[in-house]
């Protein structure tokens, strides 16, 4: 199962990973086909309560709800490698693409927390620690509707980008290529929220998996929770070869937040080792495999 296909993640953030294309100031990030988040827009209802936003976000130090959402977006693209495997694995254990009904009538969705504070200036946020993973699962669609008239004009308003992103995804997946999931961001004491559209691919086994395959998902799901939570964001090498990929750090550089792997190799990464103690942390839990991060991410690309 190939999670993020053809994929190779930019080092900066606000650049598109297809394409290549960084953001520029007078020409801000939009959607290439398939790899932006996307914000959810307001609609006319929801802007009336626009003020109620900018009250809920301001005791996190964001001036507005836009800074916010921006700020929530750069997290969804700092951690976009783990976000997508939580998806897939999750779907995976629910029965797999066969719980991906067309029309779709489920969402997944992601209950964040926010850990930013007052004092912190823009500059001091480090992406891959502004907002934490508390719990993921899905949810009904239909009653995701009709919490809020502005969920259902939003749903309504981006059936043309869901199509966009499934048909750009099949011209490059091919028959690997099942479905899109869209995954909605909520998090806690805010009411906006934010989606991102997850392409879902066939796995190679024959559904439903075996035993050991579901513990193999489990444990990949507690490694992407970990390095989420802990701030050591998954990737694959830009000029690397290999699928399978490597925790880093975001540091700040010219102005830029940009993301530096802790190895070459998953070979070089030892669970004793005091220089990777902060890994540890997120590489911890109690698993159902022996397998260490390396065999246990390649055991998820053999699905």
């Amino acid at each position: 199962m190939d999670v993020h296909p053809g994929m190779k993640m930019p080092t900066d953030l606000r650049r598109c990973s297809w394409c290549g294309e960084a953001e520029k100031p007078s020409q801000k990030m939009k959607k290439c086909a398939a790899c932006e988040p996307s914000c959810q827009y307001m609609s006319k209802a929801t802007k009336n309560m626009d003020p109620l936003f900018e009250l809920e976000v301001r005791p996190f130090g964001f001036a507005n709800s836009l800074a916010f959402s921006r700020a929530l977006n750069d997290w969804m693209e700092a951690h976009l490698w783990a976000l997508q495997t939580c998806t897939q694995a999750y779907i995976l254990k629910l029965g797999g693409v066969k719980f991906c009904k067309i029309p779709p009538i489920y969402m997944m969705n992601f209950d964040v927390v926010c850990r930013t504070t007052p004092r912190q200036t823009p500059a001091e946020r480090n992406p891959a620690l502004t907002f934490s993973l508390r719990a993921q699962g899905v949810i009904d669609i239909a009653t995701w509707n009709t919490a809020n008239p502005a969920n259902a004009d939003y749903w309504r308003g981006t059936d043309p980008e869901r199509e966009q992103v499934a048909a750009f995804m099949e011209q490059r997946c091919g028959s690997a290529f099942a479905c899109v999931m869209c995954a909605v961001f909520k998090c806690d004491r805010v009411s906006m929220s934010n989606t991102l559209n997850f392409p879902i691919l066939h796995v190679r086994k024959r559904l439903p998996l075996d035993e050991a395959s579901l513990d193999i998902l489990e444990d990949v799901l507690l490694l992407c929770c970990g390095t989420i939570n802990k701030g050591f964001p998954l990737r694959c090498l830009e000029s690397g070869t290999s699928k399978i990929p490597l925790p880093g750090r975001f540091a700040r550089k010219a102005g830029k937040w940009v993301w530096e792997p802790l190895f070459a190799d998953w070979d070089e990464y030892s669970p004793t080792s005091k220089e990777y103690e902060g890994l540890h942390a997120a590489l911890s839990g109690n698993r159902k495999t022996q397998l260490s991060p390396k065999q246990l991410l390649s055991a998820l690309l053999a699905l």
